[in-house]
């Protein structure tokens, strides 16, 4: 496992705060994203070595947040005398230390911000006066970071929010790359990482939880077994976002049991399509549901994206009673197939869009899964420039050089077959991505975990 203090990835988002900070110009920074993405330790990774405070709010008052951010910046920045003030508002707090400050660089950084705005909406007029009316005139960057995406983008810098296009950097921090996880799991394998990503995805604070002296089933169980760290964690997540998180809870289980459509999933869920319509919106906002639209028309399909969430009702949920009695049922290897294959698909898609078309010279013009005609294709990849398709089909399970050059003809058919005439006379190739390869094929081009980049990309 990783060690806790070492720093994985998010050069590109470094890079754009260091440059904000060189620049020696004021600003408003907003970093969200869901909980565990790690936006605190971004924001202090940045910060290391520069003088700042930080404050984490919380839900129990405004005044008592009030009382704790002045003590913050009293104690970090060495204002004196801070703490000892009863202020009312946070814009007199603000304006008082810009003033205090002198003129001098320094960062405040508020965390978990929406927190405060759910107990005291006014603080965000009260932030938004400060940046329209004091902060330009200071050399101080200001930062807000928050979980709670909805509330963030809704009522804090959405369209028609007050901190609406005031920000100079806004980072919505998603979860890491596939290819960087190996730093936290330098003892699986390759295979093993997909097993582990297809668990818990890319969320560093879920992936330093994982025991890697473990298979990854296991270690992932362990974590949701009597004690276990993440018992509760796709309930608890619902429950910071939503006040009622129950029609939230439904749709995700609908979706994540095979319900493609809104109306299915309406239906599965027992409401009615038109308040299904306006939650599933929600769920997409927040990436938690996903909807692919396929290639030449059709209508999307939902899927769920959080692959924690999508893991937890395939295997933890219908085995919670034997889980909470320490006991890792053999029934959870079988279920947790459909998740292995359904994120190897993901996987390929991926590697097949940012690595390998780029390795085949291809420059994609439209790509996505075909599915037309009553046929299915994984993943197409079109450069209409020169002509050359990639077609991936994704297979989770080792195949023999035959059974990889059988797959590679088969996915060829359905290819042609699917195809609108227009692209008929383009050269095809074609990928079939597989969990292991024995011996080998005579035509097939085949990609498995080994051949994946594996810590590749910016440094540790």
């Amino acid at each position: 496992m990783v060690e806790p203090g070492v720093f994985v990835d998010r050069e590109a988002e470094l890079g754009r705060l260091r440059e904000l900070w060189e620049s020696g110009e004021p600003g408003l920074v907003v970093v969200y994203g869901r909980r565990r993405v790690g936006k605190t330790r971004l924001v202090l990774e940045w910060l290391r070595g520069k003088p700042y405070a930080y404050y984490q709010a919380g839900l129990w008052g405004h005044r008592q947040n009030l009382e704790g951010l002045a003590r913050s910046i009293e104690e970090q920045l060495g204002i004196e005398g801070l703490a000892g003030i009863r202020f009312e508002d946070l814009r007199g707090l603000l304006r008082l230390v810009s003033q205090m400050l002198g003129g001098k660089r320094a960062a405040i950084v508020i965390d978990e911000f929406t927190y405060w705005v759910r107990v005291a909406e006014p603080v965000v007029a009260d932030l938004q006066w400060f940046v329209d009316q004091v902060l330009p005139g200071t050399r101080i960057i200001l930062v807000i970071a928050g979980s709670l995406v909805g509330l963030m983008e809704r009522g804090v810098i959405g369209g028609g929010a007050p901190l609406y296009a005031r920000a100079r950097l806004r980072i919505r921090l998603g979860e890491l790359e596939p290819w960087r996880i190996q730093a936290f799991l330098p003892r699986y394998t390759p295979v093993e990482l997909v097993e582990a990503y297809s668990l818990v995805g890319g969320i560093p604070h879920y992936l330093r939880l994982l025991d890697d002296s473990l298979e990854p089933l296991e270690a992932y169980l362990r974590l949701f077994g009597p004690h276990g760290l993440l018992w509760d964690e796709p309930l608890f997540l619902l429950r910071e976002e939503f006040r009622d998180p129950h029609p939230y809870m439904a749709l995700l289980r609908a979706v994540a049991r095979g319900a493609t459509r809104i109306s299915e999933a309406a239906s599965k869920a027992g409401m009615p399509v038109s308040h299904a319509s306006r939650y599933m919106r929600i769920l997409q906002d927040l990436g938690l549901i996903r909807r692919d639209k396929p290639l030449f028309g059709g209508r999307g399909l939902y899927s769920v994206a959080d692959p924690l969430i999508r893991s937890w009702f395939a295997v933890v949920e219908p085995l919670t009673a034997r889980l909470a009695m320490g006991v890792i049922p053999e029934e959870a290897r079988s279920r947790v197939a459909t998740v292995y294959s359904k994120a190897w698909e993901e996987l390929a898609a991926r590697h097949a869009s940012e690595i390998l078309a780029r390795e085949l010279g291809l420059s994609p013009t439209l790509e996505g899964r075909l599915l037309r005609k009553g046929v299915e294709v994984d993943y197409v990849v079109i450069d209409e420039e020169s002509e050359e398709i990639l077609a991936v089909e994704a297979v989770w399970a080792t195949l023999k050089g035959v059974e990889a050059d059988r797959e590679a003809r088969r996915t060829q058919a359905k290819l042609q077959a699917a195809l609108p005439a227009r692209y008929q006379g383009y050269r095809v190739m074609v990928a079939v991505y597989a969990r292991g390869l024995q011996g080998r094929p005579s035509e097939a081009y085949v990609v498995t975990p080994e051949d994946m980049p594996w810590g590749s990309g910016p440094g540790i």
